[in-house]
């Protein structure tokens, strides 16, 4: 199947981003070239030992999260069969450690699968972090700058799921594939349960490279409204919040950095809150009742914030006023003194 073309820009530096023109779009956009002067891409050039070395050198030598999973998962990290567990182990270990397994494995047929996730950049490895970052000047980012991540390990496939932040993902070491679905494709892929999560977040339970349309007969449906992104070391792929997206590392040793930022205020809370506590009170309410309540969310939530209070006096505004962190806080009160009851 033809996935939708990603947009190219080129020449863009990490003192030149575009953030108007990335946020306007609205679509996953590859930067390309963005980062191939930082040194950790540099190194990567000469050979993936170098950047092993450089890792190494500038860990802080705290113990982080590592999955191992044996050679027989073919590098897609993911759920059990009956969704009740993983396919790969957790476990705690010192980066230098892992680092040293994996190039002793470089040359071997098959191995196991080694998948550093998620490890804030700036935590494990400061000084790398300082020397490997991009500019985000922008008012944006005022009083909201992006949390740097680092992804480090083997070959390695993350199933399709979405992240609430915005996101800057910069291609390190080792080719990476990206395939990103818009967020209305939900219904088409499948999500596992809400617990457990393989990273924190629902997956697909398909596999897009074999697809089992049998099984999963919508999933058609949802390969035909996907965009492919490949990147190469030194690219960067802008994508914004919520858009589902799969991650395939392809080489023996692999290093991705991103940059994470939301664009609500912390004190707003979590919408994922919002979205169980409509599992507990909503959905299994007769069909009636569920349009009755979807056109209130509509006029309330999703609709125009200044019509619900056009009509109303200053006075009586309250949480239906432009939330500030004085209003919600009272809210916050409310409803945890309506769900204590």
């Amino acid at each position: 199947m033809t996935a939708n073309q990603v947009l190219v820009l080129e020449g863009i530096s990490p003192d030149n981003i575009p953030f108007d023109d990335l946020f306007a779009l609205n679509k996953p956009v590859i930067l390309k070239g963005l980062v191939k002067h930082w040194p950790l891409v540099e190194a990567g050039m000469q050979s993936p030992e170098q950047v092993m070395d450089l890792l190494g050198e500038h860990d802080a030598g705290n113990p982080l999260l590592v999955y191992r999973a044996p050679a027989t998962i073919n590098a897609r990290f993911g759920y059990n069969e009956t969704c009740t567990g993983f396919n790969y182990q957790s476990e705690k270990a010192r980066l230098r450690d892992v680092l040293a397994e994996i190039k002793a494995g470089l040359s071997s047929e098959e191995h196991e699968y080694l998948y550093i996730n998620s490890l804030r950049f700036d935590h494990g490895l400061p000084t790398l972090n300082q020397m490997n970052t991009l500019n985000f000047e922008h008012p944006e980012f005022a009083g909201n700058q992006p949390v740097p991540k680092i992804w480090i390990g083997t070959e390695s496939v993350a199933a399709a799921h979405f992240d609430q932040p915005k996101n800057i993902a910069c291609c390190v070491l080792g080719k990476r594939r990206f395939t990103l679905f818009p967020p209305e494709q939900v219904d088409n892929l499948y999500p596992g349960p809400l617990s457990p999560t393989p990273g924190g977040q629902v997956v697909t339970t398909a596999n897009l490279d074999e697809p089992d349309f049998e099984k999963f007969p919508r999933l058609k449906t949802a390969l035909e409204n996907a965009y492919i992104a490949d990147l190469q070391p030194g690219d960067g792929l802008y994508y914004p919040s919520m858009w589902w997206h799969e991650v395939r590392a392809f080489d023996r040793f692999n290093v991705m950095v991103n940059f994470w930022w939301m664009t609500a205020k912390p004190y707003l809370g979590n919408p994922m809150d919002v979205l169980m506590h409509g599992m507990l009170t909503l959905r299994d309410k007769p069909a009636q009742e569920k349009a009755a309540w979807r056109a209130l969310f509509d006029y309330y939530v999703f609709g125009d914030g200044e019509k619900v209070i056009e009509h109303l006096p200053v006075e009586c505004h309250g949480p239906l006023a432009q939330m500030d962190e004085l209003s919600a806080r009272r809210l916050r009160a409310m409803l945890l003194n309506n769900l204590n009851r």
